[in-house]
């Protein structure tokens, strides 16, 4: 049977930067489970958080049998299809965080995820895998007062905490550090990473192996259940058996509620000129986001490209994770003219590649780490978009539980913060729909008088 290649244009241009990236040794397939078999541990999903608990399984017990099975080619999802940002800064999660678990948890999840960052360079650097990491920092950018404040709010939730690292920029000082239209200040953080992330994924595939994980690709799960993973290919019986499926977890019989998938965009550009980069004040590889409620997102690649991607809350009904075709036009037109109204000379520019990617959400909008010692069932994800380094730190808090070691990650606020599911459709569908609106709605409010949306933080916070 001849199966297709890892990134596979759609229509026109739809081809994905970093699959299209990878380098030949990098593109083998792995045959597909061959029978029934049987395992210590058994994974479902073979991107970031399935085969980062695969190889910390393998470090804090090199005796256990693992299998990882995916239903496609491993990193062919998520992992392989977002913006590059490798950050665990969570703006955006952090006052939940502070909210729901009190301001030492958050601090702590906090920490966890920045010292991550050493932590993937130190696993890259022993076991080889190219990244293309440039770790140049975080630029976020106001272009409106409203937008100014919350930058400033950030930043004191951050102070509260005791946690350092972010500077603040205003005036015509902050719109000197980028050829953004509109700058009105910025925060700059040293602690994000540009990365190639499909390079991370099948590198990591490729280390996972070295250790003896066992790994096939092209099985899809059909029934989980304590001490069995049924699949297409054969059964695999195992005394764990864990869920890191992510954005297409719902496609698991019995799971169509616990994880919400998210489309988001992105497109890369042709190779820019040096002369542009200059003038657009981007002369290393910061990523830089604006701070809007649907943001969009930029960073520049090793080989010259801009790469920009937005955060709008692209749901299909019914947890869909086909790539609908309308809607990808719908979603690429917006974000050409967000590419105009950022950055005008560039309106024009050549586009090479497009392409879309699933992210996961839970009810309670937080990433969670979950494992029943009795069943031996467990799943973690929901990183919301932040998932490089955050499926590093959770795959360590997983793989501890499993392995039944004392260590700092199992005491992590999100270890057993299971959420409860979502609503069926379609309210699920309204409810998404509606927070995509409104944020939209203070978006373009915003804009128009330089004024907060009125009770916009309130309505967003009330709805998700």
């Amino acid at each position: 049977m001849t199966r297709p290649p890892l990134a596979t244009p759609a229509t026109g241009t739809d081809r994905v930067l970093w699959l299209d990236g990878l380098p030949a040794d990098q593109l083998a397939v792995r045959p597909p489970l061959d029978g029934d078999t049987t395992a210590d541990v058994a994974i479902v999903g073979a991107g970031y958080t399935g085969l980062w608990t695969a190889y910390y399984l393998s470090t804090f017990r090199p005796d256990l049998a693992v299998v990882v099975i995916d239903a496609g080619r491993a990193g062919f999802g998520a992992s392989g299809r977002n913006g590059g940002w490798c950050t665990a800064e969570m703006p955006a999660l952090l006052p939940g965080l502070v909210r729901r678990h009190g301001p030492m948890a958050a601090m702590r999840l906090y920490r966890a995820g920045r010292r991550t960052l050493d932590e993937l360079r130190r696993v890259f650097d022993a076991e080889g895998i190219d990244a293309h990491w440039r770790h140049d920092g975080s630029l976020y950018v106001a272009r409106s007062e409203p937008q100014a404040d919350r930058l400033r709010g950030w930043h004191h939730v951050r102070t509260r905490l005791g946690i350092d690292g972010l500077t603040l920029t205003v005036g015509e000082q902050a719109a000197g550090q980028i050829g953004l239209t509109g700058v009105r200040a910025t925060a700059y953080t040293p602690h994000c990473v540009a990365v190639q992330p499909a390079r991370i994924a099948r590198g990591l595939l490729a280390a996972v192996e070295r250790r003896g994980v066992r790994v096939a690709e092209n099985t899809r799960a059909t029934r989980i259940a304590p001490s069995l993973l049924v699949t297409d290919r054969g059964t695999i019986r195992a005394r764990s058996v864990l869920c890191a499926t992510e954005g297409y977890t719902g496609n698991l019989p019995g799971h169509a509620r616990r994880v919400l998938p998210l489309h988001s965009y992105a497109l890369a550009t042709e190779p820019l000129d040096v002369g542009t980069w200059q003038r657009l004040g981007l002369n290393d590889h910061r990523t830089v986001a604006e701070s809007r409620y649907q943001f969009g997102y930029l960073q520049r690649t090793v080989d010259d490209r801009l790469v920009l991607g937005g955060r709008g809350a692209y749901y299909r009904f019914g947890s869909a994770t086909d790539r609908s075709q309308a809607a990808a036009r719908r979603a690429y037109d917006r974000l050409r003219r967000t590419l105009a109204e950022l950055l005008p000379d560039l309106a024009d520019v050549p586009v090479s590649h497009r392409w879309n990617g699933v992210y996961g959400l839970h009810r309670h909008t937080e990433p969670e780490v979950v494992y029943d010692r009795e069943t031996g069932l467990g799943h973690a994800g929901g990183y919301g978009g932040e998932g490089i380094a955050l499926s590093n730190l959770a795959a360590r808090s997983l793989a501890a539980l499993v392995a039944g070691v004392s260590r700092p990650e199992t005491r992590l606020c999100w270890v057993d913060n299971a959420s409860r599911r979502w609503e069926p459709e379609p309210l699920r569908y309204l409810g998404v729909r509606g927070v995509s609106a409104v944020a939209t709605g203070a978006d373009r409010y915003e804009h128009r008088t330089d004024r907060p949306a009125p009770l916009a933080r309130l309505a967003l916070r009330a709805i998700v």
